[in-house]
């Protein structure tokens, strides 16, 4: 049978309603919405587009990654290098027995002494000798100054004894070091021409700069006394090989004596020679005389070599000479740790701004109305922004307090988007249903349903999420029975629905009973039950469960007559969302224009949404955000609240009938 509101005047209709559409219009319309063509964005705008949406994650990056390498920076101990300069000496030539000026060293000498200062022995000399006499951390060694004129004496005595202050501080002034190895040699000792001197720089670098300078005289006082000490052992070969010779040829010149002698003894002999005997020793005694002229020539030469030898070995001149020894540093060769932070900062910001497009690609969220219709083929009715956690709870009361609010102006067009104002539309049952839980459908649909009573129409709340009710707990209600019980007892409607004054709406409760949901949808009660409350009320705003995973979903869909399907703004993925519509298609409800769905994009960060600039309406409930004013007080409508739905009107007719009786 079929009820009409007592006392209802359609001329009191509220001013929220708009023209309704020809119903020709809407059998011929198709569900399937062609979004218009998306005008291209350069890259560059695209670029710069992300990295204004993603600038907290850039920020961040850059920040995290500036201030861990400052503290490794400021973690490393700084470094210190020590230089210490050697001169290769160029070697005198002979020319006509004198000496002649000392050339220049050329390339390929300096080179030669490079190589031999980094080769491998003489790092290992260097490595056995500080093993055995190691440096230690002085701090008074770091005011010894090395004279160059005592480290240039040829004996090098000035030299080491002026090395060894720097590099053999008292034990008792610091504590020892551990040696160097020859991998910290390898990593730390740097050898190199000074420009295109004859100078020779040897650095070393170490934290401590005693440590560091005494390690360079080190390596420079061994490599010049091992050179004096090689020139000297060279000298003593040389010295051995001519006393050999001078010996060999001191017995050469006796034997040419001897010989000599006998033959003048035996010309001296009357008688025992003969004229050719005579003319052979003649000539054989000119033969030994010259010969002997010649050794002793050589002997006398080789004598006067012994000599010079003997006195170079007594003071040898070396290739090389020490020209400064190295002193400690006072300032540190590592870059200071504020140098790290800037070049730190450009990586990471750049690394963030790698990550903020990986970020912006692999983002499979809708975030736009036009983003919903191109994905979903549906048209989608608004933005509804994102309320509190305390607010979500009760969102009707949020919006009876902030009437011009964005959160209200979307309720609002999504009303208008389902010509809900207009009464001679005939009543309609609305499904909200989403792909999965927590995708705001309940919050939605209280909403609705409050919204629509404000405007003096006759709405009724059922909640039919078997799983999950939460309408109640939103509506601050308590039911004993519900849909369940009226469905499997067949109760009337009047004994189950529940009349909320305040907010001027029916509610048709679920109560949790262990019933298959399957069993109540597959026979005809529910759809005669809702083909009354079609008949009974303006709207029926049904809060269903989720598309995915719940089998009763599809029943449901078939018995409306629309169905909001709410996507969750920036969070429900577009494959998710693709595969609930697709649902909807395969239950049949689509058909023949049976069953009109609509998508709604919920819990919408408005702020966050603005930065997409996608130029809608929810860019500009942030840009004029004075114009949607969020002043608090309560929506009170000049016209009263609509009449209760006719199940609770029944139920009030019959308690006065029996209060007299009473």
């Amino acid at each position: 049978m079929k009820f009409a509101p007592e006392n209802f005047d359609p001329a009191e209709e509220s001013d929220f309603s708009v023209p309704s559409r020809p119903k020709e219009t809407q059998a011929a319309s198709s569900h399937r919405v062609n979004p218009p063509q998306r005008i291209p964005e350069a890259p560059f705008r695209q670029l710069l587009g992300i990295l204004y949406r993603r600038m907290g994650l850039v920020l961040g990056v850059a920040a995290l990654g500036t201030c861990l390498a400052g503290a490794i920076g400021f973690l490393i101990p700084p470094k210190y290098t020590a230089k210490a300069q050697i001169v290769v000496e160029p070697q005198a030539g002979q020319v006509n027995g004198q000496t002649a000026p000392a050339p220049l060293a050329d390339e390929p000498a300096i080179d030669t002494q490079v190589t031999m200062l980094t080769s491998h022995d003489n790092i290992q000399r260097a490595v056995d000798s500080l093993a055995k006499d190691p440096v230690s951390s002085d701090p008074s060694s770091r005011k010894t100054n090395a004279d160059p004129d005592a480290a240039s004496d040829p004996s090098g005595k000035s030299a080491t004894s002026s090395a060894d202050s720097t590099s053999k501080p008292p034990a008792a002034a610091g504590k020892h070091l551990a040696p160097p190895t020859l991998d910290d040699f390898e990593r730390y000792l740097r050898v190199s021409q000074e420009r295109t001197s004859r100078v020779i720089g040897v650095s070393y670098t170490s934290t401590d700069p005693a440590t560091a300078a005494a390690i360079a005289n080190r390596v420079v006082q061994l490599f010049v006394d091992g050179q004096r000490e090689q020139k000297r052992e060279v000298t003593t070969r040389e010295l051995t090989r001519l006393d050999e010779r001078i010996a060999q040829l001191k017995k050469e010149v006796e034997e040419a004596g001897a010989a000599v002698q006998r033959i003048v003894q035996q010309r001296q002999t009357p008688g025992q020679n003969n004229p050719a005997e005579e003319r052979e020793a003649d000539a054989r005694l000119r033969e030994l005389e010259r010969e002997g002229a010649a050794r002793d020539q050589l002997y006398t030469n080789l004598v006067r070599r012994q000599k010079e030898l003997s006195y170079q070995q007594e003071i040898v001149h070396s290739d090389v000479r020490i020209l400064s020894l190295a002193s400690p540093p006072e300032r540190p060769s590592s870059p200071s740790p504020l140098l790290f932070i800037f070049p730190a900062f450009v990586l990471f910001s750049m690394g963030g701004c790698l990550l903020a497009v990986a970020a912006e690609r692999l983002d499979r969220g809708l975030r736009s109305e036009q983003e919903a219709v191109e994905a979903l083929g549906l048209p989608c009715l608004g933005l509804v922004s994102q309320l509190s956690r305390t607010a979500r709870i009760r969102p009707h009361k949020y919006l009876l307090r902030h009437p011009f609010s964005a959160y209200t102006e979307a309720i609002r067009s999504v009303v208008a988007g389902l010509h809900l104002t207009t009464p001679h539309e005939g009543s309609k049952i609305i499904l909200t249903s989403s792909s999965v839980p927590s995708e705001g459908k309940t919050t939605l649909a209280v909403s609705l349903a409050v919204y629509i009573a404000q405007i003096r129409r006759r709405v009724l709340l059922v909640d039919l999420d078997f799983r999950h009710p939460t309408v109640q707990r939103a509506l601050r209600t308590r039911a004993k029975r519900g849909i369940v019980d009226l469905l499997l007892h067949d109760l009337p409607p009047a004994d189950v629905i529940q009349r909320v004054p305040h907010l001027g709406l029916d509610y048709l409760p679920m109560t949790r009973c262990p019933v298959d949901p399957v069993t109540l949808f597959a026979g005809d009660q529910l759809s005669r039950l809702l083909h009354q409350l079609r008949e009974s009320y303006d709207c029926v705003i049904v809060d269903g469960p989720p598309l995915l995973g719940v089998t009763e979903s599809r029943l449901l869909a078939t018995m409306a007559d629309k169905v909001l399907f709410v996507v969750k703004w920036g969070s429900t993925r577009r494959e998710t969302a693709q595969n609930a519509v697709n649902v909807l298609r395969s239950s049949g409800c689509l058909d023949e224009n049976r069953v009109q769905p609509s998508t709604v994009l919920t819990q919408v960060d408005l702020k966050e949404h603005a930065r997409y600039r996608y130029g809608d309406v929810g860019e500009h409930f942030v840009k004029y955000e004075k114009y949607y004013s969020n002043s608090v007080g309560y929506w009170r409508p000049k016209l009263s609240l609509p009449k209760p739905g006719v199940a609770v009107a029944a139920e009030e007719e019959a308690r006065k009938a029996k209060a007299p009786e009473a």
